[in-house]
């Protein structure tokens, strides 16, 4: 058919092709599926350009397409993927209609070179013809109500919706006060998790590290004792089950991880564990230095060295000694051990004489195992 002006405009390129003929063959099935609605009896609009409307989406139900955005010419198909209408197309406004002929661009010129196009590849709607999409009601089978989950990056939380579609396009929605808490929390442990296991809480990552090698020190040290598997697995089934009953990122960041590994354990467990692996020792001065856990590593501690004065060994966790990072006054380990009997004996002298040339204002004892060690504020 003849192409229509560019600056035409109307509801439907049929309606416009009809008028100036001959019929193409889309027109020629339109016009018999009208004639076929009127024989049945069927319902029809009243207005003959909106009864004609309707017949072309009695005789092309799969041809369904809806505008992308108001005022622009990419259209989304019923079946999937996307149009461009035609510059000479009169459905200028209209969101929804049938697309009648669809030509597909070239996938390139000749020689290799991009076809030209403004429709960035998309095949073109040259013929179009607008519907109200009340009238999709009346097709039997085609409009499906479903219940979905989306993810909202500026929320940062799980939105519901109840959704109408006919195919693949939506023509309604509104959101879902109910929707299944297994479904919410298993979208939101998908996006906690791909921001990692330890950021997703409030706790802090080193600390649920710590714990998780308390808890590995110990198993190992009494296996009877029928520990559970804290291993990345399980912090992420952990992560999961906090998800339960709640929406977004903020919710769970609310919530401990610490406390649900923590809670996997028996009252019996957790007793054990925090005699044979506590998080702090007291040491001689009263200072209760933080213990190092990393699975696979032994446990250690840093500290002052004037805080081990008296100490003819270190502190013990799980009956095994501690690696101790002994600190000078700037805070920088000048020996890391774990016999401290053999570092006084050893390695004592020789450092002695270079920390008193460096701190001459702290007391650096001779015979350090019947020194005292200072006791709070800065050691002298």
């Amino acid at each position: 058919a003849p192409s229509s002006p560019a600056s035409e405009s109307g509801p439907s390129d049929l309606q416009a092709a009809m008028e100036r003929r001959p019929f193409p063959e889309p027109i020629q099935k339109a016009h018999r599926a009208l004639l076929s609605l009127t024989r049945r009896g069927a319902a029809r609009p009243p207005d003959p350009e909106a009864a004609l409307r309707a017949a072309v989406l009695a005789a092309f139900p799969d041809r369904v397409a809806r505008r992308r955005r108001a005022g622009e010419p990419e259209v989304l198909l019923s079946g999937g993927g996307s149009a461009t209408l035609a510059p000479a197309s009169v459905v200028k406004g209209d969101e929804w209609m049938v697309i009648l002929e669809v030509e597909q661009r070239s996938e390139g010129a000749p020689g290799g070179r991009p076809a030209p196009s403004s429709t960035g590849g998309r095949p073109v709607a040259r013929m179009a013809s607008a519907i109200e999409p009340d009238w999709l009601l009346d097709l039997p089978g085609s409009l499906r109500e479903q219940d979905e989950l989306t993810w909202s990056a500026r929320a940062g939380r799980v939105e519901a919706v109840r959704r109408l579609r006919y195919d693949e396009l939506i023509v309604d929605e509104s959101p879902l006060q109910d929707p299944d808490p297994a479904a919410v929390a298993a979208l939101l442990a998908e996006r906690a998790l791909g921001d990692g296991v330890r950021r997703a809480t409030a706790d802090d990552g080193e600390a649920i590290d710590r714990f998780l090698g308390r808890v590995a020190l110990v198993a190992a040290a009494r296996p009877a004792e029928s520990w559970p598997t804290l291993d990345e697995a399980a912090l992420a089934d952990a992560l999961r089950a906090l998800c339960l009953g709640r929406r977004g990122l903020e919710e769970l960041r609310a919530a401990s991880l610490l406390e649900a590994l923590r809670g996997r354990l028996t009252p019996a467990q957790r007793d054990l564990l925090e005699r044979l692996a506590p998080e702090r020792v007291t040491l001689p001065g009263g200072r209760a230095a933080r213990v190092e856990y990393i699975a696979g590593q032994p446990p250690s501690l840093a500290s002052r060295l004037q805080d081990f004065f008296g100490l003819a060994e270190g502190p013990k966790v799980a009956g095994a000694p501690l690696t101790l990072h002994l600190l000078a006054p700037n805070q920088r380990a000048v020996q890391v051990t774990s016999d401290l009997a053999g570092f006084w004996s050893r390695h004592y002298p020789a450092i002695r004489r270079e920390l008193m040339r460096r701190y001459p204002k702290h007391a650096w004892p001779e015979d350090p195992l019947h020194a005292e060690p200072p006791r709070g504020g800065r050691p002298r």
